[in-house]
Order: C-alpha cells, then structure tokens, then sequence
C-alpha cells in the first residue's frame, strides 16, 4: 500500500481530554442531560476520527503551535475542535475543545 494514502493517526491532548470530560460532566450533572451529553461526545469523536482520511478538511485559523503547526478549526454543535497536523509523523493532534462564545484565538 502506498504510505502517502495511509491514514493519519489521531491523538487528543490532555487539555483537551480534561476539557471534553469537563463538557460532559456539565452537560450531564449541572444540566441533567446525560443522552445529550453522550450524543455530542459521540458526535466530536466521529468527526475528530474523520480527519485520520482527510486532516485538511477544515479550515486553518492564522494561529500557531510552538512547533509553528497552524491550527485548523472544526464547529461541532455549539463547540469549537482546534487541532493541528504534523505531516511528518502523519499525527492530527486534537488540541481543544470549547464552547463556541468563548475566545480560542488566545
């Protein structure tokens, strides 16, 4: 098989792990909605393992890692997915998830 047709990996970082279980719990607990908090969990998983065929689908936002990897912005529902892709590992790493009406630009 050819490695330029390979799937990307696709990793979450902590942060972003803490702020996906920070969003269920809210959803869950504070609003008492525990199917909607697993259906957007399910949602953001499905779309974040998505980008392991297409890791461009979604478009860049002018904002930098330190590695100098530009940021891509993914919407799901009433969240903002920010990741970033390094070509040479062919590794999507899901660097944030938050609520869309907050500043992710910082």
């Amino acid at each position: 098989m050819d490695s330029k047709n390979e799937p990307f990996e696709v990793e979450f970082t902590d942060e972003c792990i803490e702020e996906m279980t920070e969003i269920y719990e809210y959803i869950s607990n504070n609003l008492k909605e525990d199917n909607a908090a697993k259906r957007l969990m399910t949602e953001v998983t499905n779309k974040v393992l998505d980008l392991a065929n297409a890791p461009e689908l979604y478009m860049k936002i002018g904002k930098v890692d330190r590695l100098k990897r530009e940021y891509h912005r993914m919407v799901v529902k009433n969240y903002v997915v920010l990741y970033t892709i390094d070509f040479e590992k062919k590794t999507v790493f899901i660097s944030r998830i938050i609520y869309v009406r907050r500043n992710y630009l910082n």
